[in-house]
């Protein structure tokens, strides 16, 4: 009998294809997991609009832990159940900052997910969701600084660069004295919380009120944001496709995210 009794995946990389699918030797695996009474929850930086068609496509009836660890959302009951909004004043300084040097980003909001600019990420999102059952469509809100400091919350802000060179400057001196923990999604594109959110930090709430403690996590993960986890779970796994300092702090390397990769490193390691 298996010592594990939770199954952490990030999204992007990990659970899903190149081509952003669920392989069906991985749906297998995870429902065989859960057959076993292994709990499965998403950890992902999406918003929970982008995350929860693929957390219904799995069957899954856990919570999503999104935006990097800001929240975790319940979808069956479509709330927000806990989580750390962005703090006013930093975010304000932060958006007078984009302004002044017309950075665009991405706001994750609790109704949907603000944009300054970033049209064609929003027109591909879009397109990709206007094929899904209505009540899992993605809400796209076109925003100004003076719209997102009058939302109620500002969970995640991710700022993009066609410059990245120019986007690093920019963090540089404008955000790194500033109060936000800072994950590199990639080399354009910088994402926000605030200090204290990881991936890694939100699991743990989540496992203590379960009653589940971390050395009974699995955590499969390639990038940055996923680091938390790994320090936190008594299995980690870095997917072949993760960068070797990634894979370097994990437990296991499984198989590229391609590759079946969380498929086989359950059979080999969990079930």
């Amino acid at each position: 009998m298996t010592q594990y009794r939770a199954i952490a995946l990030d999204m992007d990389g990990t659970l899903l294809t190149r081509d952003h699918q669920i392989s069906s030797a991985t749906r297998q695996a995870l429902a065989e997991a859960r057959a076993r009474g292994i709990k499965v929850l998403l950890v992902t930086g999406r918003h929970f609009m982008t995350a929860r068609p693929f957390h219904h496509e799995l069957g899954l009836d856990t919570p999503i832990i999104c935006s990097n660890g800001a929240y975790l959302y319940d979808p069956n009951a479509d709330r927000i159940l806990t989580g750390d909004p962005l703090a006013r004043d930093p975010l304000a300084e932060l958006l007078a900052a984009m302004a002044e040097e017309q950075i665009e980003a991405l706001a994750h909001l609790s109704h949907g997910i603000g944009h300054l600019g970033c049209e064609p990420y929003v027109t591909r999102i879009r397109d990709w969701s206007a094929k899904m059952d209505t009540r899992l469509r993605v809400s796209f809100l076109p925003q100004s600084a003076a719209d997102l400091l009058a939302q109620p919350e500002v969970w995640k802000l991710e700022l993009f660069g066609q410059d990245p060179a120019r986007l690093h400057d920019f963090v540089s001196r404008k955000i790194a004295a500033l109060p936000f923990t800072q994950d590199w999604a990639a080399p354009y594109a910088v994402e926000l919380v605030k200090p204290g959110c990881s991936k890694g930090n939100r699991l743990a709430q989540w496992a203590a009120g379960e009653g589940i403690a971390m050395s009974e996590v699995v955590a499969f993960g390639d990038n940055n944001n996923d680091i938390s986890m790994f320090e936190q779970v008594g299995l980690a796994v870095a997917m072949g496709n993760a960068a070797p300092q990634i894979q370097s702090l994990a437990h296991k390397v499984t198989a590229d995210h391609n590759e079946d990769g969380i498929a086989l490193g359950l059979a080999r390691w969990v079930l």
